[in-house]
């Protein structure tokens, strides 16, 4: 009876959050405001440290996952191939200079306040990353998910993740054994390289052979079912090689963009979405301690200025500077600002590791928090600017 009770009670706190997601989001809405927001106010609403009705779990967490995926593996399944690679050496540049610029401002302030060198190098990584699954909601609220300079991001933050997760290996190494292991990076880097031949002689098979069968489900939900378990099961793949399943479902959707049957996997996927990646962002609202004062507030908002500097200035050297192309620098480094479901993983890394007490998690909270409300404002005021117009991937 107990665990039947515990179910139920589950299943009522996320029919809650998912009424209060779509009333505030509705509102929102008519004020021309980003639902984004909205739906992070309602997990800080609900959460622990205000109302209490809501405190983090297993059940959320695992619904919070199955957004990001979702989110994930549309937009893989809405990225042209042919911007792809037009995209991919200035998508490069943007990873790895928001990445650098980020980890070289965040060393020497974290220093300065610890003269910790191991924390130091580990926040320097930690914030170096982009969460994907939030950059590509936003996008996609704003209907802009299939332009070119869309793609251009989203592939940026696929890199840049798959970056910051070397750099954490490294980190590690330095931190645990005192130097670096290049065992590690090579294994890291034999992953990698297995994980891209295995999803190119995929994408052969499906455009050869099973692309052409995948309107023949008789069964309800026939190609559903099929599509979102393969995204499930990259996922998976991805994750025993060390990487977020997140991009696997990324990949598996990139799989199957390259069939005919595209446009319907997109149109029964939605729905799975709308009532999964809500609570994706309920779930950063729960983590905040809104009664959080004194140096966790200080910290974090210097940190989420660095963390903010960091990526427009990656925007910035993606354009060369050019101050003609000022406006489509900030939206590159303010698409690549939100931190995340990225930040929250990596955090628990620390708190395993001993790397990080409650002062500097609720920093790092904050920071995930302020780049989440920010960067919907941000984008929202560029696109009013023609940040979108004439739009082209160099």
């Amino acid at each position: 009876m107990a665990a039947i009770a515990s179910i139920a009670y589950n299943v009522f706190l996320y029919g809650t959050a998912l009424a209060f997601s779509l009333l505030i989001s509705e509102i929102l809405r008519r004020l021309d405001q980003s639902e984004v927001i909205g739906q992070v106010l309602v997990g800080i609403m609900l959460g622990p440290y205000l109302i209490g009705l809501i405190k983090p779990n297993d059940f959320f967490n695992f619904i919070s996952e199955i957004g990001a995926l979702t989110l994930l593996f549309i937009a893989g399944l809405e990225t042209d191939f042919a911007l792809l690679r037009k995209a991919g050496r200035s998508a490069l540049v943007l990873s790895i200079s928001s990445i650098l610029f980020t980890s070289i401002i965040v060393y020497p302030f974290v220093y300065f306040l610890t003269s910790n060198p191991n924390l130091s190098l580990f926040l320097a990584v930690v914030l170096g990353a982009t969460s994907i699954s939030l950059t590509v909601r936003i996008l996609d609220e704003f209907g802009k998910l299939r332009t070119p300079i869309a793609q251009k991001i989203i592939i940026s933050a696929v890199i840049d993740d798959l970056i910051v997760i070397f750099l954490i290996v490294i980190a590690i190494d330095i931190i645990e054994i005192g130097s670096f292991s290049i065992n590690n990076l090579f294994l890291m880097l034999g992953k990698l390289l297995f994980f891209f031949m295995i999803t190119t002689i995929i994408i052969i098979v499906f455009v050869k052979w099973i692309g052409a069968h995948l309107q023949k489900f008789r069964a309800r939900g026939g190609l559903l079912i099929f599509s979102f378990s393969f995204a499930l099961l990259y996922g998976y793949f991805a994750g025993i090689l060390g990487f977020s399943p997140i991009i696997g479902a990324y990949f598996a959707g990139l799989v199957l963009a390259e069939t005919d049957v595209e446009p319907d996997i997109i149109e029964s996927i939605s729905p799975l979405a709308h009532v999964t990646v809500p609570i994706f962002l309920v779930n950063i609202g729960l983590r905040f301690n809104i009664l959080l004062i004194g140096d966790a507030i200080i910290i974090g908002s210097v940190l989420s200025l660095i963390a903010i500097v960091g990526k427009l200035l990656g925007g910035f050297t993606a354009t060369s500077f050019k101050s003609k192309e000022k406006i489509k620098a900030l939206l590159l480094g303010s698409s690549m600002m939100p931190r995340a479901e990225v930040v929250l993983i990596f955090a628990g890394i620390g708190l395993e590791m001993g790397l990080l007490d409650d002062l500097w998690f609720s920093s790092l909270v904050i920071v995930m928090i302020t780049t989440t409300f920010l960067t919907p404002i941000v984008l929202k005021y560029l696109l009013k600017r023609g940040a979108f117009k004439d739009d082209d991937v160099p």
